[in-house]
This record gives structure tokens, sequence and C-alpha cells, in this order.
């Protein structure tokens, strides 16, 4: 990606790994309910096929598709993909800026004329190498916002990593927004670096204020 604008800076979460069976979706009603169990001591997560969760767990659930309110007011849109149990989109590795333009696109969502809040929140596993995984979310022409986190299999990194990008963007037409990643140093070796799932969640608002700026 050229000629990148940074929007609102970094955000950087750690969290837990999200299991299911793979597929991709891009919907705008139904209310299904992913329903899965953490582990309290490692965060590692399953889903829940109706047994519940143990005493060790904690009991997690999100929704596959977020809500569409009335005509004429603000509604919600909701792009996932999963990877299934330790799968996923394999990202590239390699060192910033040479990595430029070569990025891998995990997803792409398309949004219509409009103010929207974009929420995106992103699982990378790496279980024989290590690296900073980086995305980045948005196009060329409405900037970016990223997300960093150091996922691998030496001390000081995570087999599993959840991060979190939140903005806002203005989009004057129709057009096609993309989520996209590479793994970063240090990362020798660099193992097999995987997006196993990535949401992405657009309100449509009318007008907002993020971190006190209106825009």
């Amino acid at each position: 990606m050229s000629h990148i604008k940074l929007r609102h800076g970094m955000l950087v979460a750690l969290g837990v790994a999200v299991v299911a069976t793979g597929f991709a979706y891009a919907q705008t009603s139904d209310s299904n309910t992913i329903k899965a169990c953490a582990q309290t001591v490692n965060g590692q997560l399953r889903l829940d096929t109706g047994g519940g969760c143990l005493g060790s767990e904690q009991a997690i659930q999100w929704n596959q598709v977020g809500p569409q309110g009335p005509s004429g007011t603000s509604h919600v849109d909701e792009w996932a993909r999963y990877g299934g149990i330790d799968g996923g989109t394999p990202i590239v590795s390699g060192v910033w800026p040479d990595i430029r333009g070569h990025e891998t696109t995990v997803l792409t969502f398309h949004l219509g004329k409009g103010q929207y809040l974009v929420s995106a929140e992103i699982l990378a596993i790496n279980n024989d190498g290590q690296g900073v995984v980086v995305c980045q979310t948005g196009n060329d022409t409405l900037g970016i916002t990223l997300a960093q986190a150091a996922v691998g299999n030496t001390a000081g990194f995570a087999l599993q990593q959840t991060m979190q990008e939140q903005t806002v963007f203005s989009v004057p037409s129709p057009q096609d927004l993309i989520v996209e990643c590479f793994n970063a140093p240090p990362n020798v070796p660099a193992g097999t670096p995987k997006i196993n799932y990535v949401d992405v969640t657009a309100t449509k608002i009318d007008s907002s204020t993020f971190n006190g700026t209106p825009n």
C-alpha cells in the first residue's frame, strides 16, 4: 500500500484464541451467537458445543452478525473470517519499508457513502517462529488504522495474540477497504505466522466525536 495516511494512532491488545470451522461471511442481519470457553490460566479458547464451560474456564460469546437498525437510523454491518483450529491465512514476513505494498490481504469489505465508526478484531498465531505482527485497516484514499502484537514461540512472545483497532472513516463514495497484515522483525526464524480470525464492524453514524475531536 502506497502513500499511507495514518489515522488515530496505534492500539495493542492481548487476547485469546478463537477456534471454529473455517468459513467467511458478510451479512447485515441474523443474530446467531458463537459461544466459547476460555482457560483462565493461558487464555486457550474452544467452542462450547453445548456442554458448557469447566470450572477452570470462563464463558465467552459474540455475535456472528451485527444488527441493522430501522431505515433512516444508524446501523451496523459486520464482516468476519474464521480459519478453523490451527488454521488461518498465512501472512508474509519482511522488513519495513521493503515489505510495503506486499502485505497480505486477510479481509476485504465494502462501505457505502457516509461516516462510519470501524472496529477490527484480529487474531494472529505463530507456533514455530516469532515476529511482531502488524495489521492495518483502511485504504489509500481514506487512510489506515494500525495494530501490532508480538506473536511467537519464544520468551516475551505469545503463540496467539488478539489485536484491536478502531477509528472513524468519512467515506465520500462507495469503496472497498481492506485488512492487511505482515510479520516484522524480530522474526528469525519467522515460522508460519497466520491470521486465524478477523472481524470488522462498521457502524454508520451521522456525526461523532473520537478522542474528544468532532468528525
